[in-house]
C-alpha cells in the first residue's frame, strides 16, 4: 500500500492538472502516483542512466527514443503490452509509427501535433483576395503572398505574406510536401542531399530572398513581432497573412486567449501543383511515454501505461490541453468537434498521406546540422546543395557507427 510511482513529464504547461489525472489511478488502485514536471531533458537522461528513473517517463517529442533505444535506457514494450488491455489497433498509425525502432516499440504516443494553415481573412479582404479561399498549391501560396506583402516606398515591409520559419522551422513539412525525408524508409542512410531536402529549401528561401525586399528587412521586420504567447504575436498582430502553426492555437489557451477576435480560419497545408497526391500530407509528432529500463517494478509501469492509453484518459487530457488524441476511440469525444478548426487537424492527423519523423539513434546530429543549414540558405541566399553535402559527408559515418 505504500507503493509511490513516479511520472516524470518533460513539458509543464499545467502540472495541478496532470497530477490531479493521476490521482484518479492512484485512487482507484490504492497507489500514490507523483507527477513531477516539467523535467529537463539532462536530469532525465542522468536519471535513465542512473539507478533511480521514474517508472514512466513522458516527453513532449520523440527526438531522443531512438537514442535511447540504442542506449538500453528505455525499454521495448512489446511483451509488456501483449499483458495489458492496450488496444494497439486504436492509436493512430502516424504517431504509432514514431514509436517504432528497428522493429520494436520503445513508446506509445499519447498525445499528437500535427501542423496545417492559417491566415488572416481581414488582411484578405484587404488586398482583394476572397477571404475564404486559401492556397490550394504552393504556387498558389508563393503568388498570394506577394499579393499579401506591402513594402513601403523606402523599402521597409509593413506587412508580410509569409514566413516559412515562423515561428520556429517547418522544414519538415516542407520536405515531407516535396515528397522525401532525410533518412531512407528504415533510418539507416542519410537521404540529406535528396532533391526533396534541397527542393524544400530552395522553396523556402524564395520568401527571404526576391526583389520585392532585402534579406535584412525580413530579419528586421521579424524582429518586431512580439512574443509569442502574447496578443502582439505576428500572426495576431496583423504584421504576417499566412502561418504554419499547431493544433492548439485555435484553442483557449492561445488565440482564444489572446486575440479573441481574430478572423481567421485554417486549411491543409498547400501541396506541389504538379503532385496533387501530396495534398493533405502532414508531419505528426507529440508526446510520447515511455518505461525506463530501471524502473523497478515493470508490471507497475505497463498497468499505469496501459491506463494512460485508455481512450477515456486520453480524451480527459487533450480535451484539457488542447493537443490531438492517440486514439481513434477518443477521437470520438464529441468535444474534440466542438471546434470546426481544430477538426482540420484531427482529419489530417487520420489521412493517409500523414507521416511520422523517421526514428533514428543521431536524431539530435541531424536535426541541429539542418536547423544551421536552414537559417544559412535563409540568411544568406546560400545554395544549400553543398553545405547539405557536407552534413551527409559528416553525419553518415556517425549513423553507421550508433548503428553497430
Amino acid at each position: 500500500a505504500g507503493d509511490v510511482l513516479q511520472v516524470w513529464i518533460t513539458w509543464g504547461d499545467n502540472p495541478a492538472q496532470i497530477q490531479a489525472l493521476f490521482d484518479q489511478y492512484g485512487e482507484a488502485n490504492g497507489v500514490q502516483v507523483q507527477v513531477n514536471a516539467p523535467v529537463e531533458t539532462d536530469k532525465v537522461i542522468a536519471a535513465l542512466a542512473g539507478n533511480d528513473p521514474p517508472d514512466i517517463l513522458v516527453t513532449g517529442g520523440p527526438d531522443n527514443v531512438g537514442t535511447w533505444a540504442r542506449e538500453d535506457l528505455i525499454t521495448p514494450l512489446d511483451d509488456l503490452i501483449s499483458t495489458t488491455s492496450i488496444d494497439m489497433e486504436d492509436i493512430y498509425a502516424a504517431p504509432l509509427s514514431q514509436c517504432l525502432y528497428q522493429g520494436a516499440y520503445y513508446c506509445l504516443p499519447w498525445g499528437t501535433d500535427t501542423y496545417a494553415l492559417f491566415w488572416n481573412k481581414d488582411l484578405f479582404e484587404d488586398a482583394g483576395l476572397d477571404p475564404d479561399q486559401p492556397p490550394q498549391t504552393l504556387e498558389d501560396l508563393v503568388a498570394m503572398a506577394k499579393e499579401l506583402t506591402i513594402v513601403a516606398d523606402d523599402g521597409t515591409l509593413t506587412q508580410i505574406g509569409f514566413v516559412p520559419d515562423f515561428s520556429w522551422s517547418h522544414l519538415d513539412l516542407y520536405t515531407a510536401m516535396m515528397g522525401g525525408w532525410w533518412y531512407n524508409e528504415d533510418g539507416t542512410e542519410l537521404t540529406l542531399t535528396s532533391d526533396a531536402v534541397v527542393n524544400a529549401l530552395l522553396w523556402e528561401q524564395q520568401f527571404y530572398c526576391n526583389d520585392d525586399y532585402s534579406v535584412d528587412e525580413v530579419q528586421r521586420f521579424k524582429s518586431g513581432f512580439g512574443d509569442y504567447s502574447s496578443p502582439d504575436n505576428g500572426f495576431y498582430g496583423g504584421k504576417i497573412a499566412m502561418m504554419v502553426e499547431g493544433e492548439w492555437q485555435p484553442g483557449p489557451n492561445f488565440i482564444q486567449n489572446y486575440k479573441p477576435e481574430l478572423y481567421y480560419d485554417v486549411a491543409p497545408f498547400p501541396y506541389p501543383a504538379a503532385n496533387p497526391e501530396r495534398a493533405n500530407t502532414s508531419v505528426v509528432s507529440g508526446s510520447t511515454v515511455m518505461v525506463p529500463s530501471g524502473a523497478k517494478n515493470k508490471e507497475a509501469s505497463a498497468d499505469l501505461l496501459a491506463w494512460m492509453m485508455s481512450p477515456e484518459i486520453v480524451a480527459e487530457e487533450m480535451v484539457a490541453n488542447f493537443n490531438l488524441p492517440s486514439s481513434a476511440k477518443a477521437a470520438e469525444d464529441p468535444r474534440f468537434h466542438e471546434n470546426a478548426k481544430f477538426e482540420v487537424f484531427l482529419n489530417l492527423m487520420g489521412n493517409p498521406n500523414a507521416v511520422a519523423p523517421v526514428m533514428s539513434p543521431i536524431n539530435g546530429e541531424v536535426s541541429t546540422a539542418l536547423g544551421q543549414i536552414e537559417e544559412q540558405v535563409l540568411a544568406t541566399c546560400a545554395d544549400p546543395l553543398p553545405l547539405l553535402e557536407a552534413a551527409q559527408a559528416e553525419l553518415q559515418p556517425l549513423l553507421d557507427a550508433a548503428l553497430q
